[in-house]
């Protein structure tokens, strides 16, 4: 109950910071109207809209075939329909949880309902979550070196959130490596602190702390074997990650083509940008955050900015956590009936 409470005030938080920023971005164009935003969507070509369309699509597509791969790597050949459920309530939770932090709970629930063990979806979803990291890095590398002033076009406050989010994805991505091949260093570090903390009585008991503490170095340990005995599928597994990130981001780029824009490159190299200064942010789905970044890094390339952000982000962002959330809902409410029906034969 305290749980379901919780998701429901983080859904209520979402829509309040939705309806903040629906506000916010159309009260602060006097130009802007419903009926020039109506036609301003007339006038996108279908072709494209459709692109973007499929391209959202990709994005939950693409992170189910890499959990596919990852859970193949430990013995559990799921089905595609499966892992599909496992990337949907990742990416809809994540959506309306700060920091994301709801997204790999609900997959870890979901996976251990279809009898996938504790410790296995720990690390399969620890995997993932890095090689998502890593492709970030990779994509903001991309953009840093193909077009190195776009940033220049960005605002104060842009390039301060861009930066931060460089550094909070290189600092996740080191923590991983440490965690995983110097687990030791990590394990030596959370004692001293749990020692510290008791002499400071901020805690009664360390010893069952410690205990955990132990057995979250085992599941790393783990981790590190399973990376080592499988590169290859690692890096498909990465690969999938890759084609998330960009399917993502490409959903920007078709309807800029679709509005007749022709610096592809740099509307690419502007919503990398984006991601890069929006993926760190601690608010459910980034909203507000990722809206500013999109208008102002695209203002220089469209002359309605605020158009095509309501567009590009209906589709990428609202259109996939309401897909994502109907597979979520009736995946649960299958597994639900299914209970019931074992129950009923008991």
């Amino acid at each position: 109950m305290k749980e379901l409470s919780k998701k429901l005030l983080w859904t209520l938080v979402l829509l309040a910071l939705i309806a903040f920023t629906l506000y916010a971005m159309v009260g602060s164009n006097d130009s802007f109207t419903f009926e020039g935003f109506v036609n301003y969507v007339k006038n996108v070509s279908p072709g494209w809209i459709i692109g973007a369309i499929l391209c959202m699509c990709g994005f939950f597509v693409f992170e189910a075939l890499a959990l596919k791969v990852l859970c193949k790597i430990f013995g559990y050949k799921i089905s595609f329909r499966k892992s599909l459920v496992y990337s949907s309530s990742d990416i809809y939770f994540s959506a309306i949880t700060p920091s994301a932090t709801g997204g790999q709970p609900a997959s870890a629930y979901f996976m251990m309902k279809d009898k996938i063990p504790g410790a296995a979806t720990t690390i399969i979803l620890l995997v993932n979550l890095t090689l998502y990291t890593v492709s970030i890095i990779v994509i903001g590398v991309v953009c840093f070196v193909t077009r190195p002033t776009m940033i220049m076009h960005f605002s104060v406050v842009s390039k301060i959130m861009i930066t931060v989010g460089i550094c909070v994805q290189f600092v996740l991505l080191t923590l991983f490596l440490l965690l995983v091949y110097k687990e030791k260093i990590i394990t030596k570090c959370a004692n001293f602190f749990l020692r510290l903390f008791k002499r400071m009585h901020l805690v009664k008991d360390i010893t069952k702390k410690q205990q955990k503490l132990k057995s979250v170095e085992i599941q790393y340990k783990e981790c590190a074997t399973a990376i080592m005995c499988n590169k290859k599928h690692i890096f498909v597994a990465f690969v999938f990650n890759l084609l998330q990130r960009l399917s993502l981001i490409m959903v920007s780029v078709c309807v800029f083509i679709g509005i007749g824009g022709t610096k592809i490159l740099d509307a690419f190299v502007a919503q990398g940008f984006v991601v890069l200064g929006s993926n760190s942010v601690p608010i459910p789905g980034a909203v507000g955050a990722a809206d500013y970044l999109f208008i102002d890094g695209f203002g220089h390339l469209v002359n309605d900015s605020v158009s095509i952000e309501l567009l590009s982000r209906g589709i990428s962002f609202y259109c996939c956590i309401i897909v994502c959330g109907l597979i979520t809902l009736v995946a649960y409410l299958l597994k639900a009936l299914k209970g019931m029906r074992r129950k009923k034969k008991c």
